[in-house]
């Protein structure tokens, strides 16, 4: 049961709430059940980017004394500072996750699943999975793919991981 006010057992909490997660996502009985499971991941990175914001902040507040294991006050400073420019690019990472989710949220909002006995699919190639939206900036680019045929990435430039 979440404190909302306790900042380490919210934290472990939400530890064993994704472990517990990553456990039951190996298998659907619904597929629709999907929608709902990325849009609670959806809401999940946005608050995980909320708390890396925070922790970063809390490293470099001014009521923050920081010393290093040794005592060393400098030392100290600039491993807080080191720590908060890290969750501030987690952050930044969290939010280009976030993006991603949301997508997919779209494009699985967008299916009505069928509740007759599934046929077998095959699984779609690396070839033709860059075809159903060529415009995706999260596009992977397969490393494996055979030489020529790799798709080209439509990212805008600035923005990488």
């Amino acid at each position: 049961m979440p404190t909302f006010e306790d900042p380490v057992v919210d934290g472990e909490e939400a530890c064993h709430a994704l472990r517990a997660l990553a456990h039951a996502t190996r298998s659907f009985e619904q597929p629709a059940e999907t929608y709902v499971v990325v849009g609670d991941v959806l809401g999940g990175l946005r608050s995980l980017g909320h708390v890396l914001d925070q922790l970063a902040s809390a490293h470099t507040s001014e009521s923050a004394i920081p010393r290093s294991e040794d005592g060393d006050q400098w030392a100290g400073i600039e491993e807080a500072y080191a720590a908060a420019s890290a969750l501030r690019r987690a952050s930044t990472l969290v939010a280009r996750a976030e993006m991603a989710v949301d997508r997919a949220s779209q494009h699985s909002g967008r299916i009505v699943w069928d509740s007759a006995t599934p046929t077998a699919l095959s699984p779609l190639p690396e070839a033709i999975a860059p075809r159903i939206n060529a415009d995706d900036s999260f596009q992977r680019i397969a490393p494996f793919s055979t030489p020529g045929s790799r798709p080209k990435s439509r990212r805008p430039s600035g923005m990488s991981l």
